[in-house]
């Protein structure tokens, strides 16, 4: 009997503590609401600046725990191996190899992990790398070689599915062949980056952007720009019958039929809002700020890494914090 009453207090209590934190949330999240964007951000940076540090191991171990297996062989069937450097390490009964949470990954085999959390830190304040090799006390070429390991997993990732109200537009940027000793088709050398000849399209690389209200991005390079490729990147990633809005390009017109999205098309001079809702005015506007990122504070990039450079975008765009920058990275 006395098991009983006891088991029933602990009940009590435990329902009392369920209905005070349900009450100390609801008081939190209307506080939260009654506050002006500004002021919730001065939160965000205070819980963030609270919050303890974690190593790089603490942070990746659970991803690997969730579904560990090897790298080499893809089998389950693992052993622990010891540690190395406070890393653990794992024995494949199948294949008999000997790995770590980081083999076959963008990290692998690099130096100085306990480095990597400020790295990330200036990733997310999208630093040149001259400024991120001076804070992390690090050569220039490893900033460079660290910037696009972090950045390699997340360019074969799928990408968001966009849904409601979604803007699309294409954009093209000069190809670039920067740091290279020669360039291809025995092309003469841009002055400091310059223009490229807009009437081929030999010199200008297209890239796909695109953009729903709720801040959903998709971004993708084009092999070439033809409706073909621009409606086998988009269509994926968009969600049947939504609004698609979009210039007068005809590939679109084609891609809001066969996702049967309602297509509002914004021709250029007639009109530029229809409905004072339905407009291209945030993808452009993103179009600008990156274009205006790579091109003025970094210099200019080599179309090879524009890949990276675009997915850095969607971090940021995401407000990706620094764990968030390294978890990307590591699958």
């Amino acid at each position: 009997m006395s098991i009983l009453t006891s088991a029933r207090n602990v009940l009590k209590v435990k329902t009392m503590k369920t209905k005070s934190f349900v009450l100390k949330l609801n008081q939190i999240t209307s506080a939260l609401l009654s506050m002006t964007p500004a002021q919730r951000e001065v939160v965000h940076q205070s819980i963030r600046a609270s919050q303890v540090e974690m190593s790089i191991n603490e942070l990746l171990q659970p991803i690997f725990d969730t579904s560990p297996s090897c790298p080499h062989c893809s089998s389950t069937h693992l052993r622990k191996w010891g540690k190395s450097g406070g890393t653990q390490r794992y024995r494949c009964n199948c294949c008999a190899k000997t790995f770590n949470i980081k083999t076959k990954t963008p990290l692998a085999r690099l130096r100085k992990c306990h480095l990597w959390e400020e790295y990330a830190r200036c990733m997310e304040l999208k630093l040149t790398l001259r400024q991120a090799a001076s804070i992390c006390h690090i050569n220039l070429k490893t900033a460079f070689l660290w910037r696009h390991r972090f950045l390699m997993a997340n360019t074969t990732k799928t990408q968001d599915t966009l849904s409601g109200i979604i803007e699309v537009d294409e954009f093209f940027m000069a190809h670039s062949e920067k740091g290279s000793k020669k360039l291809t088709n025995g092309r003469k050398a841009r002055k400091r980056g310059g223009d490229a000849d807009k009437r081929t399209q030999d010199e200008q690389v297209a890239i796909l952007l695109s953009i729903d209200r709720s801040k959903h991005m998709v971004s993708k390079v084009l092999a070439a720009n033809t409706a073909l490729e621009i409606e086998s990147n988009l269509e994926s990633h968009i969600m049947s019958n939504s609004v698609l809005c979009s210039d007068g390009a005809w590939p679109y017109v084609n891609v809001a039929e066969h996702k049967s999205c309602d297509h509002k098309r914004l021709i250029n001079g007639k009109n530029r809002v229809i409905e004072n809702i339905y407009h291209i005015q945030t993808v452009n506007g993103s179009i600008t700020h990156f274009k205006s990122w790579v091109i003025g504070k970094m210099k200019g990039i080599a179309t090879k890494y524009l890949p990276n450079y675009l997915a850095w975008f969607r971090e940021s765009s995401a407000k990706y914090d620094f764990q968030q920058i390294l978890v990307a990275a590591y699958r």
